[in-house]
């Protein structure tokens, strides 16, 4: 049973000034987040991904296609009880203070009173907030915001976490310590959904990700499955004159140091063609380095390859 199922999910918006007009906000998305994984929502500005996840939490009607959460509607009362949520825009209580706020969330989510104040003082603790916990909100900064927003979203210690642009406050060190979270959620057998900008953030949690570009679903995958090879680095020994002669009309690029000889070749092709000069002339390749497309490669591949459609 996946934690989160979309199947054929659209949503289309009339024109602000053509009433006959369309906006095809979401089309025909359909993925499925496995228990116990972290997923990574990626996509530009205006893509549809916050629509998607609003679709998802059954907070906005779909025009078409469903979405179910552990098998079951996302209104379900039981599925609530289930499942914690950061949206992008973090709108707090601002007249509480840090620690009555929780309190006040820890009460509407059902958590035992007897238990309460202890996961409070944990997740202030853990979100670095407990010196600020009993400030009023309007004295928090963005960051602090951010950092109390995710600190409701974790407080009934949920099975399946969604986080829309959850570090866009955060600096670096806290960048680093969301990230440290993540994974020791994901240690815990909790399911992540996360929505970003930050693809070096993604690329270092995430076990897959989908690439959202016009409201349309592009790309689904490991890293390992969507990242083609770039180029091919072959280390060789017993290279002679007249092989360094025929690799020129190639397009590898030779370079010796200390004995060693490495050719670079940009793409299968030129790797084809450079190993089969290799054999002909007996030398020996000692090793072979494929550097791939990192998940910006395969981000800006993504927007190009609708851009062509």
């Amino acid at each position: 049973m996946p934690a989160i199922r979309i199947e054929n999910l659209c949503k289309t918006y009339r024109g602000a000034w053509k009433k006959k007009s369309r906006v095809n906000a979401v089309q025909n998305v359909s993925l499925e987040v496995k228990e116990g994984e972290i997923f990574g929502f990626l996509g530009p500005n205006g893509a549809g991904k916050t629509t998607t996840i609003l679709l998802a939490l059954d907070l906005l009607r779909p025009t078409s296609g469903s979405a179910s959460i552990f098998d079951r509607p996302a209104g379900d009362a039981q599925v609530r009880r289930r499942l914690g949520y950061l949206p992008e825009s973090v709108t707090l209580h601002d007249y509480r203070s840090g620690r009555g706020l929780l309190e006040f969330y820890a009460a509407l989510t059902g958590i035992p009173q007897g238990t309460r104040a202890r996961r409070i003082e944990e997740l202030l603790k853990l979100l670095k907030l407990d010196e600020a916990a009993d400030r009023p909100v309007t004295k928090y900064s963005k960051g602090m915001l951010q950092r109390l927003g995710f600190a409701q979203a974790l407080l009934h210690e949920p099975d399946l976490v969604i986080l829309d642009e959850p570090t866009s406050s955060l600096d670096p060190v806290g960048r680093k310590e969301f990230r440290e979270i993540l994974l020791e959620l994901k240690r815990q057998g909790k399911t992540v959904f996360i929505s970003s900008h930050i693809l070096s953030e993604v690329e270092s949690v995430c076990d897959r990700v989908a690439i959202l570009v016009r409201g349309e679903l592009v790309r689904i995958g490991t890293l390992q499955e969507l990242s083609a090879p770039k180029s091919f680095k072959l280390v060789v020994r017993g290279v002679r004159e007249a092989l360094l002669g025929a690799l020129s009309a190639t397009k590898a690029e030779v370079s010796i140091a200390q004995g060693e000889t490495t050719i670079k070749c940009p793409d299968e092709a030129t790797r084809a063609s450079v190993e089969k000069l290799l054999s002909e002339h007996q030398a020996v390749i000692e090793r072979t380095e494929v550097e791939t497309q990192s998940l910006e490669d395969i981000f800006f591949s993504a927007i190009e390859s609708r851009k062509e459609t």
